[in-house]
């Protein structure tokens, strides 16, 4: 890896895939500032901003405020992102919908597009690597919002990777599977009584037999941020045990 003192923003810092990167990149000698609604107490931050990432002012406030500091950003990883609170699709509203896709979507829109011009307007080569799922790849009947943000998001990085490919910039997406993440419980709770027996019952389905932990999502995430492989770009790469071998990956 190369991300020796790289500049690197990661939101949703607080939760299980957010801080597993932060983690891993800390690891790697990256200089790595975190934001989220709250901080995680004992992380080593080089530096933490309380975001909303609802609101457009505060994520350009944020990015411009790192990349006067440190005088760029080399990396952003999007991390921060919602299940939403209803598993069934005619109970959802409509109230509900909208607000899953302004967190997840509409957030990660206006996240890439201030790194974006934060990037050209240092002329800094970096890397951003946003959260997709596998889940906005196939039809499913829980959780309607989440899989059509996820879906949302991987046309916002294919939109971004088009247009930044010519200033060097790479723009790439991690699409996890169920991972052992506090938003994986909910998800086992919330889908039947027997939360064990749904997790069981979904580390079945999948080739590899379990579940990913949050740090094999964070080492993909590496990878994607590392500036030896920026020449990869426009992808969306699975960290999902096998699921849905040959489709959409």
């Amino acid at each position: 890896m190369s991300l020796k003192d790289q500049v690197v923003l990661v939101t949703g810092s607080s939760g299980g895939i957010g801080d597993a990167a932060v983690t891993a990149l800390i690891a790697e000698g990256a200089i790595v500032v975190g934001a989220d609604r709250s901080p995680r107490e004992g992380q080593p931050l080089e530096g933490f901003y309380p975001l909303d990432i609802t609101s457009e002012q505060q994520c350009a406030a944020t990015i411009q405020d790192i990349a006067a500091k440190y005088g760029r950003i080399d990396v952003l990883i999007h991390a921060a992102g919602v299940l939403g609170p209803t598993p069934g699709l005619m109970e959802t509203t409509t109230e509900e919908f909208d607000s899953v896709l302004r967190i997840n979507a509409s957030a990660t829109f206006t996240m890439v597009r201030e790194t974006a011009k934060s990037m050209l307007e240092t002329g800094t080569a970096g890397a951003i690597v946003v959260l997709s799922s596998v889940a906005a790849k196939e039809s499913r009947l829980n959780y309607l919002p989440y899989n059509a943000s996820k879906l949302a998001v991987l046309h916002i990085m294919w939109s971004f990777a088009e247009l930044l490919g010519p200033s060097g910039i790479s723009v790439n997406a991690i699409a996890p599977g169920p991972v052992n993440t506090p938003m994986w419980g909910q998800f086992a709770k919330d889908t039947g009584p027997d939360a064990a027996a749904n997790r069981a019952k979904r580390a079945a389905q999948l080739p590899m037999r379990r579940f990913a932990e949050p740090d094999e999502v964070a080492r993909a995430i590496l990878f994607l941020a590392d500036p030896d492989n920026r020449y990869i770009t426009g992808v969306s790469l699975d960290v999902a045990g096998g699921a849905h071998l040959g489709i959409g990956t």
